[in-house]
């Protein structure tokens, strides 16, 4: 018996001593195959898991004028970071830089979330505030043995110059969003990175932005840095040259707040405090100078490609084309007695007699244009602001341009009527439905309040006549709001009702009358060159469209517009002591908004093209609550074209007054 205990023992101990071998064996071949064949695969891996790349942030490009004025650049400037704060110290640090940083934004809660987005990567230093000054810097070194982990570095700080010169059109910078990140076009920002927001910063942020260098740090187990390896240095950004001219551009900027503030100081147009201005290079479609008020390019939208106003006056010049488009002579006399005979009767700016196309146009006369409307028609109006442009965005080489895309903005070509009459049915079916529904329970409520029988059928009779009467007016406002009449071809006549523009489209329009019906797209960005000097890219003037448009047409219009500034004309007060070989050609303008503005507000519209001989320049600018266009805007163009002209010496905006007695124009 113990001889066959024995044997099976053995047995067992004999087949553990072979399994033990097998393994041993195995193991002994993994760890061979791993120390020999792939031991520079996780030694690789074993690196990554320990060492990290912590971004440098390269200076974005400079943004300059073509006469190479710098409108904005980086300068390096202090900011903190928390780096590897120790957990049971985190509190008080946080605490601890939120008093002494005193800045209402950054609270408690704020920095937590910072630090709580950056949980996965504490390796990154995690910014608190940027741009510190060199008092915060020497107060937070005082306390620097309470803020372990606390870090201040120079890093670049974008500034821009000169008090914010041409803000909208240069935009500004920010962090990417958490919307942004990771869509397309961002996909290779990361949390934390700044970007444009806006503007030229925006629209060229891939040529600005430069490429970040990197720190190479080693982490411990916790993802906290223990040792710096190595430093590549970050690569600056291109410079942007743009199209913009530093003193035109400052000359409008100067003008347009000096304007504002003598307007305000009328009854008429006290509330003057926004607009824009466009100034465009007839020849190439080049901006010279944009300007938009008031001056917050983070909160105020760019007015000058954004904004869209009615035009008043200023596209009279549309109606008159088409009418001589269809035949009419310029040599027409239409008959003015200070309202036009059909109705409701709209009335002129003044009692002006009979007039030809030229007078028309130098005195802005109403009862000339909306004959003209009448008889050109809408149809006839739109093509012809199609044909200059105004059913279209210009394709400006900045973001957020207004593309008019919906029933209330733009030309009221036939598909905008369409739009607006679609719009305009579904508005005034919903508005009656709910009138009569509302009136409906009304009544049921006084027959279920009333007791006696009689009383009920009088309620009832009420009703019924009370319910048809909101039927038949429903019909009526149907009809109307849904057709064309014959008052809305004369509003869009003279430049009012159901039609707006940007000011750029505005410029380009008059620009494109100047230029002989040949419309460039408008630039601001001229050229890219990197920081050594190269260019690495260029930009060329573009032809957008050819007007198909006659000469003689294009011919008459620029001989009336040059009236304007003649004696008797709108302008002439602004421009009569300019030399012959630089004669302005121009249009006034008084808009009426409608919505929003009391009686007698309006804005004030101006365009303006000169040297009639050779057309180089176009303005176009709108004053918000300006009242007349020739007293607000008029003044900023004749700022700007003393300035193109080299004017400006022998008189000044100061001199030529704000009349004390605003007329609409």
């Amino acid at each position: 018996m113990d001889t066959k205990r024995k044997r099976f023992t053995d047995r067992k101990v004999n087949t553990y001593i072979v399994l033990i071998s097998i393994l041993f064996s195995v193991m002994i071949l993994r760890l061979g195959w791993l120390q020999l064949v792939q031991a520079e695969l996780y030694k690789t891996r074993a690196l990554e898991n320990r060492v990290r790349l912590i971004p440098i942030q390269a200076p974005r490009g400079n943004l300059m004028t073509s006469d190479g004025v710098v409108l904005a650049t980086d300068y390096p400037t202090y900011q903190v970071s928390l780096t590897y704060t120790p957990k049971s110290k985190e509190t008080d640090v946080v605490k601890n830089l939120v008093e002494i940083l005193d800045d209402p934004e950054l609270t408690e809660k704020s920095i937590n979330e910072l630090i709580k987005e950056r949980s996965s990567r504490l390796y990154e230093p995690i910014i608190i505030k940027r741009n510190i000054s060199i008092e915060t810097v020497t107060k937070l070194e005082s306390y620097r043995s309470e803020l372990p982990g606390m870090s201040i570095d120079l890093a670049p700080q974008r500034t821009y110059l000169y008090n914010g010169l041409a803000g909208h059109a240069l935009g500004f910078i920010g962090e990417i969003s958490k919307d942004e990140l990771g869509k397309e076009g961002y996909e290779n920002y990361k949390l934390g990175d700044l970007l444009g927001k806006a503007g030229v910063e925006k629209e060229y942020d891939k040529y600005i932005r430069g490429k970040d260098g990197f720190r190479q740090v080693e982490v411990n187990a916790k993802n906290r840095p223990i040792n710096e390896m190595t430093t590549v240095s970050p690569e600056a950004g291109n410079n942007i040259v743009l199209t913009l001219d530093y003193d035109l551009q400052k000359t409008m900027d100067d003008s347009f707040d000096s304007v504002l503030a003598s307007l305000q100081k009328n009854s008429r147009s006290r509330k003057a405090n926004a607009g824009a201005a466009v100034l465009l290079d007839i020849k190439t479609g080049k901006v010279l100078a944009m300007t938009t008020r008031p001056n917050d390019k983070i909160r105020i939208q760019n007015k000058a490609i954004q904004g869209r106003y009615i035009p008043g006056s200023t596209l009279k010049m549309i109606t008159g084309m088409a009418a001589l488009e269809q035949g009419i002579n310029t040599n027409e006399k239409i008959k003015c007695s200070g309202r036009y005979w059909k109705k409701p009767y709209i009335k002129c700016t003044g009692v002006h007699g009979y007039l030809n196309y030229y007078d028309a146009i130098a005195k802005s006369c109403n009862v000339y244009f909306q004959e003209m409307g009448r008889r050109v028609t809408v149809e006839n109006f739109s093509l012809m602001g199609k044909e200059m442009g105004l059913d279209r965005p210009t394709g400006i080489d900045l973001p957020f341009e207004n593309l008019g895309d919906n029933p209330f903005q733009g030309l009221p070509t036939s598909e905008k009527r369409t739009q607006y009459f679609e719009w305009a049915k579904k508005v005034t079916n919903e508005s009656h439905k709910k009138k009569i529904q509302e009136k409906e329970e009304e009544f049921n409520r006084m027959i279920a309040a009333t007791k006696n029988e009689k009383d009920k059928e009088k309620i009832r009779k009420d009703k019924k006549n009370t319910l048809a009467r909101l039927n038949a007016q429903w019909k009526i406002d149907l009809k109307w709001n849904s057709n064309w009449h014959e008052v809305d071809t004369f509003n869009i006549a003279i430049g009012q009702g159901r039609q707006n523009y940007t000011p750029i489209q505005l410029a380009n329009y008059v620009a494109t009358i100047a230029n002989n019906g040949k419309r460039y797209k408008p630039y601001i960005v001229q050229r890219i060159v990197d920081a050594k000097g190269k260019v690495v890219k260029d930009f060329a003037p573009e032809v957008s469209a050819i007007a198909n448009v006659s000469p003689k047409t294009l011919a008459e219009t620029k001989k009336a517009m040059l009236r304007t500034t003649d004696p008797g004309g709108t302008a002439s007060f602004l421009f009569n002591r300019f030399p012959p070989e630089y004669k302005v050609g121009a249009k006034t303008g008084t808009a009426q908004p409608g919505q929003g503005y009391g009686k007698g507000e309006y804005n004030g519209v101006f365009v303006a093209f000169a040297p009639a001989n050779d057309p180089q320049i176009a303005f176009a600018g709108v004053v918000e609550y300006g009242y007349s266009g020739g007293g607000s805007a008029g003044l900023i163009a004749k700022a700007v074209f003393e300035e193109y002209f080299n004017l400006n010496k022998k008189e000044s905006i100061e001199e030529t007054k704000i009349p004390g007695n605003l007329r609409v124009d």
